[in-house]
C-alpha cells in the first residue's frame, strides 16, 4: 500500500535532482525573458507586414487574428511582470 497522500508512481523530485543542481541567477532569467519576447516581437511583425501584403490569405488572416488576441496580450503580461511600475515599490 503506498503512503498516505502519494501514488505508487509519485517521485519525489529531491531523490532524484540534489537541491543545488540547477541554479540561474536573476540577471540570466531577465536576459532569457528579453530574448523570448524579442523573438516574439520579431514574429508579430513579420505576420502583421505578410497579413497587410497577403490581406486575402484566410489562414494568415487566422493566424493575424490569433496574434492580435492572444500573443499580444501575453507579451504585456510578461512585460509588466518583469518591469513593474516603480511607483509600486514603496
Amino acid at each position: 500500500m503506498p503512503p498516505k497522500g502519494k501514488n505508487a508512481g509519485d517521485v519525489d523530485i529531491g531523490d532524484v535532482i540534489p537541491e543545488n543542481a540547477v541554479s540561474v541567477d536573476e540577471g540570466d532569467r531577465l536576459r532569457f525573458a528579453k530574448q523570448i519576447l524579442l523573438c516574439i516581437f520579431l514574429t508579430c511583425l513579420a505576420v502583421f507586414a505578410a497579413h497587410a501584403y497577403w490581406d486575402k490569405n484566410e489562414a494568415l488572416t487566422q493566424i493575424f487574428e490569433f496574434l492580435k488576441i492572444g500573443a499580444l496580450p501575453l507579451i504585456t503580461l510578461v512585460i509588466s511582470f518583469y518591469f513593474p511600475n516603480s511607483a509600486t515599490k514603496a
